[in-house]
């Protein structure tokens, strides 16, 4: 497709660039669209050669980002032979029967534990009388669930786990399930109503049935994916050394704030890791974990740190440890299988290793000159009528009427808009009732607040069910106002930071264009087949 001095970007180059745009983003598939990922690679390449000629390819962080790389293209890899391509359509038996179950709403309500024997033990305290709202009251860490009984409202084929689902489906009005286990935990359902749609024709069915065969694939493929990496796990037989374990997981979670940089990647700074080598630095050599016939002591967990899940290391390091292992245990497999050796994963390889070299580059230049006070504060003005602006403030109505019916003829009479001269027009039996400015989530009225936010001034909303019985709800003015500087300085701060890294990439790019030896061939580019 094009050839950056001595680096071809090939045709495989261009489409796994190129297939997302039109996959993930609003760009058509089009010549111009084309022209652009094309020359998006282009500059990616020049900026990758010129971090390679700097001799920032010889950063540790590359290892760890190869085998990022490697791991990511193995998984998608053997997902889909190991999980998609042994799944089997569903039979038309299963399709009707979803379909019923689509126009066959249940509304369930639930008590939830995670243990199976509580569970038991609330089955026998429903089942013996006791009172389900209390009950409910006191297990429930969610207030909405506690204060409603475990009410989840109307579901149908679709809306809840499977074996939920299922439960719920046996059950008839006002009968109690026993303790049903699903991914979650363990539930007591209740079915409190029932609502059957009739009239259903062959024409319904025809019209519903693609959406219903996704619906039972995607959760085919989840039970297929738990299975896999269950067994995977099990055949492993990994465990945790009960004496040093918890010792390492301690050291690391008390900093693990300063573990993760923000920035890019799973990059963990050098200190960081040398940090924990010298508090760890009795229990390096022990035993940390084994899994299959491998052995990791402390040590080998800490040079792996960077390829840990971060979100889990933020809520659960055991649970991120057992993941590294699982994620080991399919890269393993794929390197057993040559797949390191495919092109797709070396392009893939390539092209991360691409990008970060390119953001490497550029991040090097603009630390020689670090941004000034000045120059954040000037970008804040620049910026701040269209980034930086508080939620409105709107100065909320509420109009309390004795019925319903009365409220829905109120607002057809105004045309949905209300204004003092709505009085002089109709003058129904309501309270006018002014509830001030509010502002944001956290205020007292927060679901008028959010219902009224995006609504042009003085727009009825409603009716709805007030503390007042039915109301309808308009923002009778709206003020706007700027975040202060001080109140967003970090976040104005990195907006100009990568407004300078964008503007530099710019600068940079046309100077190693004018010096770089670039075809093109537009022939290809324009005649490719993206099916090929």
């Amino acid at each position: 497709m094009a050839r950056v001095n001595a680096t071809s970007i090939t045709v495989a180059d261009f489409k796994r660039a190129y297939l997302p745009v039109l996959l993930y983003s609003d760009q058509k598939e089009r010549l111009q669209t084309r022209e652009e990922v094309l020359n998006f690679l282009i500059d990616q390449t020049l900026l990758s050669q010129a971090a390679r000629a700097a001799a920032l390819d010889t950063v540790p962080i590359l290892k760890v980002l190869r085998r990022t790389a490697q791991k990511t293209a193995f998984t998608r890899i053997l997902y889909r032979e190991w999980v998609k391509a042994p799944l089997k359509n569903p039979s038309d038996t299963e399709l009707r029967e979803a379909f019923r179950r689509s126009h066959d709403s249940r509304l369930v309500r639930h008590l939830f534990t995670r243990d199976s024997l509580t569970a038991v033990r609330l089955y026998e305290q429903v089942s013996l009388g006791a009172n389900w709202d209390s009950l409910a009251a006191l297990i429930f860490q969610d207030s909405s669930l506690a204060a409603n009984g475990g009410v989840l409202g109307w579901m149908k084929f679709g809306d809840m786990d499977p074996d939920f689902e299922a439960a719920a489906y046996q059950l008839r009005t006002g009968e109690i399930s026993h303790p049903v286990r699903t991914r979650f935990g363990w539930h007591i359902l209740r079915v409190d109503a029932e609502h059957r749609e009739l009239m259903l024709t062959e024409y319904d069915y025809n019209v519903e049935r693609r959406g219903l065969e996704r619906i039972i694939r995607e959760r085919r493929e989840q039970t297929a994916a738990d299975s896999v990496i269950n067994r995977l796990m099990q055949q492993a037989n990994l465990r945790f050394n009960p004496e040093i374990a918890p010792q390492v997981w301690t050291v690391i979670a008390t900093q693990i704030d300063a573990l993760l940089n923000p920035g890019d990647l799973q990059e963990i700074p050098a200190q960081e890791v040398q940090s924990f080598e010298k508090q760890l630095a009795p229990l390096l050599h022990e035993e940390l974990l084994r899994f299959d016939d491998q052995v990791w002591d402390v040590a080998t967990l800490l040079q792996k740190l960077p390829e840990m899940n971060r979100q889990l290391m933020l809520t659960d390091i055991k649970k991120a440890t057992g993941f590294l292992v699982r994620d080991e245990l399919i890269y393993q497999a794929g390197l057993q299988r040559g797949l390191d050796q495919t092109p797709i994963v070396q392009g893939e390889v390539r092209d991360r290793e691409n990008q970060y070299l390119a953001n490497l580059f550029l991040r090097r230049a603009v630390a020689d000159h670090p941004l000034s006070d000045q120059a954040v504060v000037s970008y804040y003005h620049d910026h701040a009528a269209t980034r930086y602006q508080a939620p409105d403030s709107l100065r909320i109505l509420e109009l309390q009427f004795p019925d319903l019916q009365q409220a829905k003829d109120f607002k057809s009479s105004v045309q949905d808009k209300f204004s003092p001269a709505s009085l002089s027009k109709t003058s129904p039996d309501y309270k006018l009732v002014d509830l001030g400015w509010l502002q944001g989530a956290g205020t007292e009225r927060t679901d008028y607040y959010h219902r009224l936010v995006d609504q042009p001034s003085h727009t009825l909303v409603g009716p709805l069910t007030g503390f007042h019985g039915v109301v309808l709800i308009t923002a009778s003015q709206r003020r706007r106002h700027l975040l202060p500087l001080q109140q967003v300085q970090s976040r104005v701060r990195q907006d100009a930071e990568n407004d300078r890294i964008q503007k530099l990439r710019l600068h940079e790019v046309q100077r190693l264009s004018a010096q770089a030896r670039i075809t093109i061939d537009r022939n290809r580019l324009q005649q490719l087949e993206l099916g090929n």
